[in-house]
């Protein structure tokens, strides 16, 4: 894909710019040339008489200039929305870098002390500081901070995707000894098959509870993570979160999301069911008994989360942790690793925990936003003395949360092969999303939301192709949300990321001021990246195709 072939498409925006500059002028000249004439005419006049001359003058210069915008073929009223609808425009497919920030920089993110003002311990964030990234509950879309389009605008159609909520760890992130066990008594997790035919026996549901017998002598782990948790779980905190996130969107979205109209779609990774179930009883508060369809598709080629097989995205993402950038700030790291190994008890021939900061950044992160305080060592324990132990301290787990928000960035904003490298590996997920707008704009389905429950690796890859402008790692319920909206015969795409407009380093993803970008310049721009097209009225994309292609350096 030739990047600078498409580099004339922002010509057409100076272009018409330059058409409205002149019109503008014209108007002007021909407005000062009629009341220049009739301010003389008044001299002559009695006052009754000149009174009637004005309101002439008025009207004249307002029916000239109504012709003029008419003839132009811009006689919109001056207060409508501007439609932003251009008749030619060049699809834009090049990467652009995002705005330089404090975790772009990587001096400054190993010599600062603090992580800018983000929120690791609670879930909870005050109205007065609400779109503050918080790690543990990210700001969605509410009513009290959304931003209302222009009455004008008709919401068509909303397609929600974002990540899960509070969680516990996962046990590959555990450390060789947890001291304090994670347990999850106060929830039940439900596994059970019902048969869905009228007249069919009935299934009692049934949930999982932990135990462990004392008659079993196997351990199920010599150290780490213990308790009746699953790893990975969602808590009640995760769940009492993914209810008021439906909550939220319910208080902004509900004319949309009725049980014929509403869809949802999970990955084959329990949380994301476990999240559905609280997020859907505050959209849909129906009767215990109904049953909700979760779509769900092959765990093996599952493109929500993504999991289907793409050798190219598996080979760039591969190049991009290995420019000199990342092994510089490995390097850099060393220390910060050691000290950590030394507490955590993690070797340092532990290739997970070192080939980046993801397996401390989750362990830290977890115990924190739930409460927990933060590790110490556990080797000394015989000897009875804690003066001997050493604990990670906050500036520690700070560092530790700087340096993954710099490897989040750079892998997925901080390189060009970041674009094709979330494109080759998320295009299936956008195709499945353009074919829902499609479909919505034309009114040929009865759905108006769906609702996608993914992970990080699923909203960060969404966001490396959407080229957003400053890169975080998506905190737990990072939200992105697609709105349809119609304006006389026109359609228009706001996205929303954190509750707010997402703003886009590439000009084709950018809007008028309430964020309203043109339908067919967000089709263009998503489906040009993918190769989306109709052929003999079946959609198909390239993304196989791009999979399976060789990567360059």
């Amino acid at each position: 894909m030739d990047a600078t072939q498409y580099q004339l498409g922002r010509r057409c925006h100076v272009a018409r710019g330059l058409r409205g500059l002149s019109t503008s002028f014209l108007v002007f000249g021909l407005s000062t040339v009629i009341i220049t004439t009739l301010l003389v005419q008044l001299l002559s006049q009695d006052p009754i008489s000149s009174t009637d001359m004005m309101h002439k003058a008025l009207s004249s210069v307002g029916n000239l200039t109504a012709v003029i915008l008419a003839v132009l073929g811009i006689s919109h009223a001056l207060n409508t929305p501007e439609p932003l609808e251009n008749d030619s425009f060049e699809i834009d497919l090049s990467w652009y870098p995002p705005k330089s920030s404090p975790i772009t920089n990587l001096t400054t993110v190993l010599n600062s002390t603090g992580v800018w003002g983000f929120i690791f311990n609670t879930s909870h964030t005050p109205d007065s500081q609400y779109g503050t990234y918080n790690w543990c509950n990210m700001p969605h879309v509410r009513a009290k901070e959304y931003p209302k389009p222009p009455s004008e605008y008709e919401l068509l159609y909303v397609e929600v995707i974002h990540r899960h909520h509070l969680r516990t760890p996962y046990s590959s992130n555990s450390f060789p000894i947890e001291p304090t066990p994670w347990n999850c008594d106060d929830i039940a997790l439900y596994s059970y098959s019902s048969p869905l035919p009228p007249g069919s026996p009935p299934s009692i549901p049934g949930y999982y509870s932990p135990f462990t017998s004392p008659l079993n002598p196997f351990s199920p782990s010599p150290s780490g993570l213990q308790g009746s948790c699953q790893f990975p779980q969602i808590t009640t905190q995760g769940l009492s979160d993914s209810y008021q996130h439906g909550r939220d969107l319910l208080s902004v979205y509900s004319p949309l999301i009725t049980l014929e109209s509403a869809e949802f779609h999970v990955t084959n990774n329990p949380i994301t069911t476990q999240v559905a179930g609280a997020l859907i009883s505050a959209l849909l508060p129906l009767p215990n008994n109904t049953p909700i369809p979760l779509l769900v598709q092959n765990r093996e080629t599952d493109p929500l989360e993504p999991k289907y097989p793409c050798p190219l995205a598996r080979e760039l993402f591969s190049q991009i942790h290995s420019t000199p950038q990342w092994t510089f700030h490995l390097s850099l790291a060393k220390d910060l690793f050691s000290q950590l190994d030394s507490i955590s008890g993690v070797p340092p021939a532990d290739a997970g925990f070192h080939a980046s900061f993801d397996h401390y950044y989750d362990n830290l992160s977890a115990k924190q936003c739930h409460g927990r305080e933060l590790p110490c060592s556990v080797g000394n324990n015989n000897n009875n003395s804690s003066s001997k132990r050493k604990c990670i301290t906050q500036p520690l787990a700070n560092a530790v949360y700087r340096l993954g928000q710099w490897e989040y960035h750079h892998t997925h904003r901080g390189t060009h092969q970041s674009l094709q490298a979330s494109v080759a590996s998320y295009g299936v997920h956008i195709a499945e999303l353009l074919s829902h707008i499609t479909s919505a704009v034309n009114i040929d389905t009865k759905v108006r939301y769906r609702h996608n429950i993914a992970h990080d690796g699923s909203i960060s890859r969404l966001l490396a192709i959407l080229q957003t402008d400053e890169m975080h790692w998506p905190g737990m319920g990072s939200e992105v949300v697609f709105e349809v909206f119609t304006l006389s015969t026109q359609h228009f795409v706001r996205i929303l990321y954190g509750g707010q407009v997402l703003t886009s380093s590439s000009p084709m993803l950018k809007g008028n001021e309430q964020g309203m970008i043109p339908l067919r310049q967000v089709t263009g721009y998503l489906g040009g990246l993918i190769g989306y097209r109709e052929e003999n009225g079946k959609i198909i994309h390239d993304i196989k195709q791009l999979c399976n292609t060789p990567a360059t350096k």
